[in-house]
């Protein structure tokens, strides 16, 4: 994930952008992600599933967590942590704030 995701901060757009609780897929540079906003707050993961690649952004919400669509992994928003398998690695997470209405992310510890 380092070579495709941004180190510094970069504009994913702006938070109304981002429908709450809904999975919405959004690019990086070239990395995809998946933001999930609920409320003041946007979670954002790497979009391809760490289990087979499946496309988080099509996946289902469940109590705090993101459900992938193919074979039902499911990763918690706040850390990216394995909640159900059959995935057995986390899912990657990005830094984000919101600075002026707009959604920004980077890598964790970056800069």
């Amino acid at each position: 994930m380092p070579r495709l995701a941004p180190a510094d901060w970069v504009s994913l757009g702006a938070v109304e952008d981002f429908p709450e609780g809904k999975p919405v897929r959004a690019t990086a540079g070239e990395l995809a992600v998946v933001v999930v906003r609920e409320g003041d707050r946007c979670h954002v993961l790497a979009e391809r599933c760490a289990h087979l690649s499946g496309r988080l952004s099509e996946g289902s919400l469940v109590e705090g967590c993101l459900r992938c669509p193919w074979h039902g992994s499911t990763f918690r928003l706040r850390d990216g942590e394995v909640v159900h398998g059959p995935a057995t690695a986390p899912q990657p997470v990005m830094e984000a704030r919101v600075l002026s209405g707009h959604l920004e992310i980077r890598l964790p510890a970056a800069g």
